[in-house]
């Protein structure tokens, strides 16, 4: 079907950027459930994680491959005749980082507090590759895939202090295919910076940071630059320790928002004013509550004002499992409208029967776009996004793993507009990826 080209900020599930996982030392044991989603490529693999590579003092290095094989059902987002599609990933990633507090304790278990140092500085780097070949008879479903790419460098300055500076810097090339046959995509590079001054005296209960983000978000064809972005948020987050597991906190920021280069994204100014709680139900239980105020200051077009609020109950059923219920209400500069607008409710299940470790996301959206404009049709849209992220992986050993990874993503929607040759589209969809694979870390 020829379509006109419509981007994915009105198709699909807002791009996670790849958020890396922090282990003990490089960066892979801790569980993420971006490293069991097949449409995350880049993400930082968690899972395995070999002995490393000392170099120099407090650096060690931890590289990471992997392979794995699969199925998209869906290639193009299409909501009918949809074209399916193999495919191989490779992945190689190389991380970098200060030693473990494990490994900077003193091996003497007499030894004096006073003889570990956790130096001034600590930091976290990763460099990682994709590569998809796609597997079809049909051309413009070969031609999708290509070579991603992620890369994450993490700081914190003066760690024991009650001052202390933190950087997260991570960029990401995401691969994308289009939302009609085609051989092009919507590749998109994706930069994004945060800046973190810390207040964390001891023994006080009053703490806090500021903070600094940056996004700059670029699609790579010249078709596409009129929806590319540039960010700025500014905000100040105190917190007060009431209780020994009780934290109110607080959240103002303000944003700076506008295209880049000949982009037609309108400018905006939008504000967040919020206030929460997280506290311990029970030893097993946690809740955590949040609600405020925002307003878009959109330049033209519409905007919005209205309440911003969430919720998490987090219940850990046994040692190794845990659950979390989660619902947000939030609003979001969007790639190709003003807006949107998400009622978001989510369920994170993760548990682990040693060596199987198996994690399963499902979530609804219940979301509005507001200031259309990149598409002959009506200027709002109304979706229901349906998404599971499922999967299990077996531990052969620390540097060894093979997994089973699926995500499931829907998109229902009464919105039509007019595309080429006078043709009426509709944007739904129905995919499935799935991909089996293994990662061995040295």
């Amino acid at each position: 079907m020829t379509r006109l080209l419509v981007l994915s900020g009105l198709l699909l599930l807002a791009f996670p950027a790849a958020v890396a996982a922090q282990g003990t030392e490089g960066g892979g044991t801790e569980l993420s459930i971006t490293s069991f989603d097949p449409e995350s490529a880049t993400a930082p693999t968690s899972g395995v994680e070999g002995r490393g590579i000392k170099i120099g003092e407090g650096t060690v290095i931890h590289p990471v491959f992997g392979v794995s094989t699969g199925l998209v059902s869906n290639v193009f987002y299409e909501d009918t005749d949809a074209l399916a599609g193999g495919v191989i990933r490779l992945f190689a990633q190389i991380g970098a980082g200060s030693l473990s507090s494990a490994r900077l304790t003193p091996s003497n278990p007499g030894a004096g507090a006073e003889e570990f140092n956790a130096g001034s500085f600590q930091y976290r780097a990763s460099l990682r590759a994709s590569y998809d070949f796609m597997l079809s008879g049909n051309d413009n479903v070969s031609a999708q895939g290509g070579l991603g790419l992620g890369a994450t460098l993490r700081g914190f300055t003066n760690p024991t202090g009650t001052w202390s500076f933190g950087f997260d810097e991570n960029f990401v090339r995401l691969i994308r295919a289009t939302n009609f046959e085609t051989d092009s995509d919507t590749n998109r590079d994706i930069n994004t910076l945060g800046l973190n001054l810390i207040y964390h005296p001891r023994g006080r209960s009053m703490s806090g940071y500021l903070y600094y983000h940056n996004t700059i978000d670029i699609f790579e064809r010249s078709t596409q630059e009129f929806a590319d972005r540039l960010q700025h948020r500014f905000g100040i987050h105190p917190m007060w320790r009431v209780l020994p597991q009780t934290v109110i906190f607080a959240d103002i920021s303000q944003g700076i928002y506008g295209g880049l280069g000949d982009s037609m994204k309108v400018d905006s100014y939008p504000f967040v004013a919020q206030a929460g709680i997280g506290t311990l139900l029970t030893p097993n239980a946690t809740v955590n509550v949040h609600a405020g105020y925002t307003n878009g200051f959109y330049s033209s077009g519409p905007s919005y004002s209205s309440v911003t609020a969430g919720v998490q109950l987090g219940y850990r059923y046994n040692p190794l499992g845990r659950a979390a219920l989660t619902y947000d209400l939030k609003y979001e500069d969007s790639v190709n409208a003003n807006y949107y607008r998400d009622h978001v409710v989510r369920l994170l299940l993760q548990q682990m029967i040693v060596p199987f470790t198996v994690m399963v996301q499902p979530e609804i959206h219940f979301r509005q776009y507001n200031g259309i404009t990149v598409v002959n049709g009506p200027p709002t849209r109304n979706d229901v996004i349906y998404s599971i992220i499922a999967g299990a992986h077996y531990n052969f050993r620390n540097s060894l793993a093979v997994g089973l990874d699926y995500r499931f993503s829907a998109v229902q929607t009464d919105y039509r507009y007019m595309a080429v040759g006078g043709e009426v589209d509709d944007p739904s969809f129905v995919r499935h990826q799935l991909l089996l694979g293994m990662r061995w870390a040295l």
